[in-house]
């Protein structure tokens, strides 16, 4: 099974992945702490994880055709590989585990109240694992629908949130005394930034050679595309009812009035869940695609009949640990900085280091 996507399948990739359960929780995450500030912190830190997109994706194409797990071995090792890997496979059903769970939150919220939480389990990852089993070329594909489709429909939603909001909820875009929280601010956008490690199961071809730009000024509207959010809810509900709710977003959705559409948050929420089940299944096909490099004896649907199994089994115990989304968040941020952005950055220093020993070797200039 050849794998492969285009810079245009690689950018929604990028979008879904990040943006999978952040436009839910964000507006309130940023009210507590940078208030009207927010834009501020939300830049500096798409331009941080911007950079290392631009690592991740030069790091593939310096060994194009080729996944981490294949490369690596080259840069560190064997033994070094294999822990690498192992980690990402863990790190990735973490992040699984809390998205599913996430994903049923607002399943029984939103549209089956009475159906039990194992149900929805069972078959959404069903669902999951026959769209991993086909393989990240056929997942690219349907992100290009579902990502344009997210994206063109919550911008319309902020639009209407702009034209018929209050914009003095925002002003002033700067308040000096907002400052002191950027940090705890920078520290909150972690996990609504992290996700860009998934690019590491897809290996590069000659028509991704312009991929690290294009990653890069992905990030960059990404961060615009939450501002956005931020802005809206601000403008609808204001900073104090945004801190209020946990749902801020999509309480403001309802709030908003749009020609025709009765009810806006249903056309939203339809949308939304497109984005949920596209985060939840790149990050299935992550693990199976790490799974499949690491235990290449074993056939592909035994491994994701595994891989199934050992979510529904890990989502049933976190259902049973109170404030299980608080608390993963809480602990999450460090395992997202090493691998959006200390592996990367240590393999490819060293990839460097690697490659200029050889030229040096060889009597190659550097």
């Amino acid at each position: 099974m050849t794998n492969r996507v285009t810079n245009r399948q690689m950018v929604f990739i990028i979008f879904l992945t990040l943006t999978t359960y952040s436009t839910i929780d964000l507006p309130k995450i940023m009210a507590e702490t940078a208030g009207r500030s927010s834009w501020i912190p939300i830049i500096g830190i798409s331009v941080l994880f911007g950079a290392a997109a631009v690592i991740v994706t030069k790091l593939n194409n310096m060994h194009q055709k080729r996944v981490l797990f294949d490369y690596s071995q080259e840069i560190v090792g064997r033994f070094f590989s294999c822990l690498i890997a192992l980690y990402y496979l863990v790190y990735f059903l973490s992040i699984g585990v809390y998205l599913i769970l996430g994903l049923v939150g607002v399943l029984q919220s939103n549209f089956l109240p009475n159906t039990p939480p194992f149900v929805i389990l069972l078959f959404g990852i069903t669902l999951f694992g026959y769209v991993a089993y086909k393989g990240i070329t056929n997942v690219a594909r349907g992100f290009e629908i579902s990502g344009i489709s997210f994206l063109v429909m919550t911008v319309f939603v902020c639009i209407l949130m702009a034209a018929g909001g209050m914009h003095y909820n925002i002003l002033p875009l700067y308040n000096a005394s907002d400052t002191k929280k950027f940090g705890e601010a920078m520290m909150k956008l972690i996990i609504p930034f992290g996700g860009i490690e998934v690019l590491f199961v897809i290996p590069f071809t000659i028509a991704n050679k312009k991929a690290s730009k294009i990653a890069f000024f992905t990030l960059l509207l990404i961060g615009i595309f939450y501002i956005l959010i931020i802005e809206g809810t601000y403008m609808i509900l204001g900073l104090n009812n945004t801190i209020a709710l946990n749902d801020a977003f999509i309480e403001a959705i309802k709030v908003v009035e749009a020609p025709v559409i009765e009810r806006t948050d249903i056309f939203y929420l339809v949308t939304g869940l497109m984005s949920l089940f596209a985060g939840m299944i790149i990050v299935f096909t992550a693990v199976t695609e790490l799974a499949c490099k690491m235990f290449a004896k074993i056939k592909r649907h035994i491994i994701v009949m595994i891989i199934g199994a050992v979510f529904f089994i890990l989502c049933l115990f976190g259902q049973n640990i109170k404030d299980f989304n608080e608390l993963f968040a809480s602990y999450a941020k460090i395992p997202v900085l090493v691998s959006s952005i200390l592996i990367p950055s240590a393999l490819f220093i060293a990839a460097k280091l690697k490659k200029r020993a050889q030229n040096k070797q060889k009597g190659m200039p550097e």
